[in-house]
């Protein structure tokens, strides 16, 4: 699959996803959901989804207290297992949605790379 090609579908399943997951998946395993990267294989035959949990996999900013590093990591897991499981309804969406004529599989990977940057910031504050 050309470059071009394997951008634009990565950008029009994460803009799918973004739509679909908050309106039509109603696993409660699964809060207020970012996917903040879609990375296609070459083949185009896997779909690789970095998905960050809105406030914070630890919460705390709907006055709910917030969660420990397990309960954190926890949450995260859930998530992550309740996207799994409706990966298949979310497959069948974007195969309405794409033109292609493989979809590609959903795999659902957590994205720290928020978390890491305001680590990093501490601790630059720190010295």
């Amino acid at each position: 699959m050309q470059p071009t090609r394997r951008m634009r579908l990565q950008a029009v399943i994460q803009e799918e996803l973004s739509v679909v997951v908050p309106r039509e998946v109603k696993d409660p395993r699964v809060p207020s959901v970012t996917f903040t990267a879609v990375e296609v294989t070459q083949d185009g035959s896997q779909a690789t989804v970095f998905v960050s949990i809105l406030g914070g996999a630890q919460g705390g900013h709907d006055g709910a207290p917030a969660l420990s590093e397990h309960g954190a990591k926890q949450r995260m897991q859930d998530c992550l297992d309740g996207l799994a499981s409706a990966s298949g309804f979310l497959r069948r969406h974007l195969a309405k949605a794409l033109s292609v004529r493989h979809i590609p599989t959903l795999i659902f990977k957590e994205d720290r790379g928020f978390e890491n940057a305001i680590r990093v910031h501490e601790l630059l504050k720190k010295i």
